[in-house]
């Protein structure tokens, strides 16, 4: 009887086995925030070079005055300002000041651990140690040069002359020993501070620049200034304390710098197996990033989980209002290339935690499939092709059997680049975060992810981004409350690479280009093109002659659902004929994915010469557009790979 009952229920597990592993999937999620936090004083916002003085993530908050001072700095736990009589330190919430001791004839002062160095007006150097209750300013130096700031970063203390030259000692040796600092001058500084790995000043002009970061290359960067929309304050002094940036005003009010936010940057991760197969797709609310930090990302998650490269799907959503994460080797200096702390550091941690959380937190799940069609945009480019628009809204809906619960992921082609004018100086996700937000108040869904489609060559209808978000949210749930189709099927993963070359000008034909009127109508694109040709002309110092621009075509194919996604700004066509490829299959199609390192344009662009066709490879630092026959080449290879 036992033997009997064992028999039947193993037939029973047979038959339900292959029912199960085909339709049920092992599915995970996870969102971490992108938002920066106070190590980051202010960062330059992606996306447009407009205006040409930058857009920056830092505003001031007021927190009330302080007394009159001549100088002022901050320790983890305090402010401290000189008025060449007295040093006063704050309370802990900077609401009263409070004398420590006689300070007379000291005009400058620098936090350095427990500790403050001052200078007086004779060049003294001082040092106060605030561990001593004694409070007593002990000699340690003189410097016989002109002073117009100080500042303490990593161990060094930094004086600036009335010229703007460094000089630096370090603070670890017995005896002080000065010498120039490595990095060029900045004339104007009217205050410096610093911490464990950067120096900020500040210029007459009220101009904030950050020293810091091997990818300066002793280069000051700009960091913010008063734009007089976001930022209106006349600052004239900065600081220090802890990881909290400090300004104060010529009326002596005290404000502390935050970033400018509506909180919604996130790596996101959709984890999705079966059959002992894994695949990720991975959501950024970033403009881009390039493929050497994307391999970074990848390298990381093989050695940590045994992820294939191809197996990992990282799409940016192209939001022009988060950080630079991606290089821009034209822009202004302040765009060209990312913060390395921001992007190294932070980025790669949140997208690696969101990939190994959704691996983690995976069980079974039930996937759906859907598209509903939402007019978000136009084709900005090619206006006497109406036709060019893809207006798919792609949904993939998975829904947890156990708690009931359940996720979206969906896809849309349109640039999020509209904003009105606070909000260019914003950090946020867009209409993306926005469609989220109404999503999740509405349906009570908080598991969402947005996929960028090929939107190079969109603009969005409306403008701000409120309008365009609401919707492609309600088109998202009209689909979700449909008919949807159920996913069902084994996955595969595959990562291909379109090998193209650029040929590099010769230095008369980039001099020419360069040096043209015509093109040179305002001082952003003299600039711009002066850049471009010192960048050309190093590559011919090299010996270089052509330029390796590849497109890679990472292609998922989760059952009967068909994800397609190319690097590159990505325009239109491509999208629309990839479908054409499958017409028995559901295929969504996303650009901006694994690499976004310039447009991916067809011949229609190149041949009318447009933004897409041509002047963005100026932007983008390229040699040139791609040539003619591109969109045939990748689609050819595309077709004969059938992946």
């Amino acid at each position: 009887m036992r033997i009997k009952a064992f028999i039947v229920s193993q037939l029973v597990i047979l038959l339900l086995t292959p029912c199960f592993s085909q339709e049920t999937y092992q599915v995970g999620f996870s969102s971490v925030s992108l938002e920066p936090d106070d190590r980051f004083v202010s960062l330059a916002l992606a996306g447009y070079a407009a205006p040409w003085e930058g857009r920056f993530s830092l505003q001031w908050k007021e927190q009330g005055t302080i007394p009159h001072y001549l100088d002022v700095t901050g320790t983890n736990n305090h402010l401290y300002c000189v008025d060449g009589k007295t040093l006063l330190r704050s309370t802990t919430d900077i609401s009263s000041w409070e004398k420590i001791c006689d300070s007379p004839g000291i005009r400058y002062i620098a936090g350095w651990s427990d500790k403050l160095i001052g200078v007086d007006d004779e060049g003294k150097l001082m040092k106060l140690d605030l561990s001593d209750r004694k409070f007593k300013w002990k000699k340690m130096g003189r410097w016989s040069n002109s002073i117009h700031a100080i500042a303490v970063a990593g161990g060094h203390l930094y004086l600036v002359d009335e010229n703007g030259l460094f000089y630096v000692s370090d603070l670890g040796r017995r005896k002080m020993k000065w010498k120039k600092a490595f990095f060029h001058p900045l004339p104007n500084i009217v205050s410096l501070t610093g911490d464990d790995d950067k120096l900020i000043a500040l210029t007459s002009d009220g101009v904030l620049y950050r020293q810091g970061g091997n990818y300066q290359q002793g280069k000051w960067i700009k960091i913010g200034y008063k734009n007089d929309i976001t930022v209106k304050e006349d600052i004239k002094s900065i600081t220090l304390a802890g990881n909290q940036f400090y300004g104060i005003d010529s009326n002596n009010r005290l404000f502390t710098g935050e970033h400018r936010s509506r909180q919604e940057l996130t790596a996101t991760a959709l984890s999705i197996a079966s059959g002992g197969k894994a695949v990720v797709v991975v959501a950024l609310d970033l403009t881009g990033i390039n493929d050497t930090f994307t391999a970074l990302v990848k390298e990381e998650l093989h050695k940590n989980r045994g992820l294939s490269p191809s197996a990992i799907f990282i799409n940016s959503s192209h939001t022009h209002f988060a950080p630079v994460t991606q290089n821009w080797p034209t822009w202004q200096e302040s765009n060209r290339i990312a913060d390395s702390t921001y992007l190294y550091t932070f980025v790669r941690e949140a997208i690696v935690k969101a990939v190994e959380e959704s691996l983690d937190t995976a069980k079974p799940a039930e996937l759906y499939i859907g598209r509903g069609q939402a007019d978000l945009g136009y084709n900005r480019s090619l206006r006497d092709r109406p036709d060019l628009y893809d207006n798919a809204v792609d949904v993939l809906r998975f829904r947890y059997p156990d708690d009931k619960s359940e996720g979206l992921l969906f896809m849309a082609a349109c640039h999020p680049v509209f904003s009105d004018a606070e909000e260019r100086f914003t950090l946020s996700a867009n209409f993306p975060g926005v469609a989220r937000k109404i999503i999740k108040d509405t349906k009570g869904i908080s598991r969402t992810m947005f996929l960028q489609g090929t939107a190079g060559d969109i603009n969005p209808l409306d403008s701000p981004e409120f309008v365009t978000g609401e919707k492609l949210a309600n088109e998202v749930m009209e689909v979700i409350d449909g008919s949807m189709q159920r996913v069902t099927g084994s996955l595969s993963h595959y990562l291909d690479t379109v090998t193209l070359e650029v040929p590099i000008r010769s230095k008369e034909d980039i001099i020419a280009y360069s040096h043209d009127a015509k093109i040179n109508e305002n001082g952003m694109l003299k600039e711009r093109n002066h850049t471009w040709e010192q960048i050309m002309l190093g590559y011919l110092n090299k010996g270089m002659k052509q330029f390796p621009m590849p497109v890679y075509v990472h292609t998922l194919n989760i059952g009967n659902w068909k994800l397609v996604g190319f690097s590159r700004e990505t325009t239109t066509p491509y999208g629309l004929r990839v479908k054409e490829m499958w017409p028995d299959r559901m295929v969504s199609v996303a650009g901006y994915t694994n690499d976004v390192s310039s447009y991916l344009p067809t011949h229609l662009h190149i041949e009318k010469r447009n933004y897409e066709g041509m002047d963005s490879f100026y932007w983008y630092g390229m040699p040139d557009t791609y040539p003619y026959d591109v969109e045939e080449k990748i689609l050819s290879e595309i077709k004969k790979n059938n992946r």
